[in-house]
């Protein structure tokens, strides 16, 4: 029997991408919206990794479902400091208010421009798997990438900077990665695997 998991996120590809890398482990990931929660959690904590436990807990406590979270701050190197997205990724005008897909792939192929094109940039990501009894489960790792101005012409929708992104060991853009491909997927499968147990 499967055990279920909520995916405490409302980006239909994260949902998609996290249901292909879970699909050999013996769990159904729910989404938010299987389950009718539209509650938005405020992500107030310092690194990925607490954003991660934050919206695990909350998401927890609104379904009694084990909840899995997943953050991510952002490190490009020839950024200036104050450009710098850290937590902030997707408000890239210094506000919690929503852009489009199309207004962050400008914003950062402008940003990459005026540092000459290209450079190297760090995913700090965070996971959390919080259990129905309250125990939580949490790491973090990094994740190296080269962002490029020049846009893949595979756009994913909910994930722009993959268009903008290229991995270091294939030299693919991540938009045109299949979900197995991505050196996450791996990480991401063995973090579940070791804790879905005990959810």
């Amino acid at each position: 029997m499967k055990r279920r998991i909520l995916l405490g996120t409302a980006n239909q590809a994260k949902i998609n991408r996290f249901r292909a890398y879970l699909a050999t482990l013996p769990i159904e990931i729910l989404s938010l919206g299987d389950l009718g929660i539209a509650r938005d959690v405020e992500e107030n904590g310092k690194t990925p990794q607490e954003n991660a436990e934050i919206k695990a807990r909350a998401y927890l406590a609104e379904s009694s479902i084990p909840t899995l979270a997943v953050d991510a701050g952002l490190t490009i190197e020839r950024f200036p400091n104050e450009k710098q997205p850290g937590v902030f990724v997707r408000r890239i005008r210094g506000t919690g208010e929503a852009v489009s897909d199309e207004e962050i792939l400008g914003y950062y192929a402008r940003e990459l421009d005026r540092v000459g094109g290209q450079t190297v940039g760090k995913w700090e990501v965070g996971i959390a798997l919080v259990t129905l009894g309250g125990k939580t489960f949490s790491h973090t790792f990094g994740l190296q990438a080269r962002f490029t101005a020049t846009r893949s012409i595979a756009l994913k929708a909910g994930e722009p900077l993959s268009s903008l992104m290229t991995d270091p060991t294939t030299g693919k853009y991540y938009s045109e990665m299949a979900d197995e491909e991505r050196p996450d997927a791996r990480w991401i499968r063995e973090f579940v695997s070791e804790h879905v147990e005990e959810s």
